[in-house]
């Protein structure tokens, strides 16, 4: 009976496999799905070597004793209908191979094949199943397996085929006992790998969630021009994105963020290039306090920094702080200077109205200045003639201002540019002659009609050409060309004088500014302003001693149409 004994420990070990190999096969989590193979593979192995490894009690007891049936059941109810096909044509080949090799195949092996067809129709309910459920379903079977065998023990009793022995009776109940414990055992097994396996993946896809999510939220904090930096409520640095580290170092001076995650946030600050202004706004919301600002200059830089205490939901513990710096420099400056604006505005309309008011009592002194002049000697007449040209040139300066400074709309028609250069260019040419200098056109064929202003056309082109010819010296060439290239027309003077320094290019259009000896310094910024009114652009190339060349661009009325239009999202 002792050799029975071992004979039966091996047989439990041997069922043991499918359990054993679904524990290994199921330690990488992504193999879960395919779990049922594996298992339906080792039970397939494994009621092989039960049958290979069967024992007899008694030389009187033909029914062999052996543990096929819980590798069996396992290999169906967790294989599936697939799997458990393959393993009871598997077992019905083998039974086949052992009656050739006069292996005393009786009832016991034939209660296998009574028991598969409820085997199969328990396959949905077992996949429904909770642990529980299944270990039961499977002792179940085990239990039923028993009893088929105990029926057979009792008819070859009755039959007197075997002789009544209460030490087989014992080792039966022996038998089953284990049987029935290691049914229970092997499931049991089976699901705790199975459910480690599952907890193991489900664990894996949360953490590779929260990855993704940690790594979306770090794109969103690097992405707006804020520093952020984060502390827990010990003040140690939990967060810091790449904008708060440019702010708190210098480049040459900058730490890897990875590196201040878990220092003192306090050894960290005093190693900056500043301030400890936002230190003591951490400190304050650590302590409970609402919402702190603040607003700090640190070389020539102007800072905003706000900090907010992080609370747990449910208890309303402070557990952290946040601190967020906003470069702010460009914004006080532009409200500086949209302050200087609205203060010049204001002077500008005062100015233009005053401007507007001296006009009258000029035109009053110069009609006076003609009756004086009358009746005055002939000697005083060149006099005369300086104060005249002095006031006329006076007139001429404030209704330069006066177009300049009126933000006015102005009517336009469609006209062809061609044509207001044909008009002017004998003014042009008679003045180029008195100079002793050249102007040329070249004017491209096939150039659309705009929309112009025709009175602000000419005298945009007469202060241009004016300007290049009192640049050059004699013999000076004058060029007035046109060019249209399918989105609007150019219009290009460019003379061979002198050039213009690239240190005067800047400031060329800001009113007042002249390097000329009598210049008002109003004569391109009001050619801008007249290019704007007409939705165009001015630019200005230049190199000292190969010329200047104005080359005004003015849109097509298809291309403006285009561009007003709303854009499709």
């Amino acid at each position: 009976m002792y050799a029975a004994l071992k004979e039966t420990l091996l047989q439990v070990f041997i069922a043991y496999l499918p359990a054993f190999s679904c524990q290994i096969y199921t330690m990488k989590p992504e193999r879960i799905s395919k779990a049922h193979y594996n298992i339906g593979f080792f039970s397939s192995l494994s009621v092989l070597l039960c049958m290979m490894l069967s024992f007899y009690y008694f030389k009187a007891t033909v029914q062999p004793f052996d543990f096929r049936l819980i590798p069996y059941t396992l290999g169906i109810l967790y294989g599936g209908y697939l799997m458990g096909s393959f393993i009871v044509g598997f077992y019905i080949l083998v039974l086949i191979g052992f009656s050739f090799a006069d292996y005393p195949v009786a009832m016991w092996s034939d209660a296998l094949i009574y028991l598969t067809p409820f085997l199969f129709l328990y396959i949905s309910k077992f996949r429904q199943a909770g642990t529980r459920k299944r270990v039961y379903i499977v002792m179940s079977f085990a239990v039923l397996g028993i009893l088929l065998y105990f029926v057979y023990y009792v008819i070859a009793l009755w039959n007197h085929t075997i002789i009544f022995d209460m030490e087989v009776l014992l080792f039966m109940t022996i038998f089953g006992a284990v049987f029935l414990g290691a049914a229970g055992l092997v499931v049991y097994f089976v699901e705790s790998a199975r459910e480690k396996a599952y907890l193991q993946q489900g664990y894996i896809s949360v953490w590779r969630q929260y990855r993704q999510e940690a790594h979306k939220l770090h794109q969103v904090i690097d992405a707006p021009p804020l520093g952020v930096i984060s502390v827990d409520a010990n003040e140690r640095i939990t967060g810091i994105n790449q904008m708060m580290l440019s702010m708190l170092f210098r480049e040459d001076n900058m730490p890897q963020g990875n590196h201040l995650i878990g220092r003192e946030y306090h050894s960290v600050i005093q190693t900056t290039r500043f301030w400890r202004g936002q230190e003591l706004l951490v400190h304050r919301v650590l302590r409970g306090e609402s919402l702190q600002s603040d607003v700090i200059t640190v070389e020539d830089r102007t800072y905003l920094i706000r900090a907010a205490s992080m609370k747990n939901q449910e208890t309303g513990e402070i557990v952290g702080a946040v601190a967020m710096m906003h470069d702010i420099t460009e914004l006080v400056q532009l409200r500086a200077e949209m302050g200087n604006m609205e203060r010049l505005s204001l002077v500008g309309q005062m100015a233009a109205s005053i401007t507007h008011e001296i006009r009258n009592p000029m035109a009053v002194v110069r009609g006076f200045i003609q009756l004086m002049k009358q009746k005055s000697p002939d000697h005083l007449d060149d006099y005369y003639k300086i104060v005249m040209e002095e006031l006329d040139r006076a007139n001429s300066i404030i209704n330069d201002f006066l177009s300049l400074a009126q933000n006015r709309i102005v009517e336009k028609e469609r006209i062809h540019l061609h044509d207001l250069i044909n008009t002017i260019s004998p003014l042009l040419q008679a003045d180029a002659n008195l100079r002793g200098q050249e102007i040329m056109l070249k004017l491209q064929e096939c150039v659309p009609e705009l929309l112009l202003n025709p009175k602000e056309i000419k005298q945009l082109l007469l202060n241009l050409a004016r300007n290049a010819m009192e640049a050059m010296d004699e013999k000076g060439s004058l060029i007035i060309e046109t060019r249209y290239e399918g989105q609007g027309v150019d219009l290009i003077v460019k003379d061979n004088g002198p050039g213009i320094p690239k240190a005067t290019l800047d400031k060329l259009f800001e009113p007042f500014f002249t390097t000329k000896t009598k210049g008002t310094g109003l004569g391109l910024p009001l050619c801008l302003s007249i290019v704007e009114r007409h939705n165009g652009t001015i630019r200005v190339e230049s190199e000292e001693g190969q010329g200047t060349t104005f080359i005004v661009s003015f849109r097509t009325e298809d291309t403006l149409q285009t561009m007003l239009q709303p854009q499709a999202i």
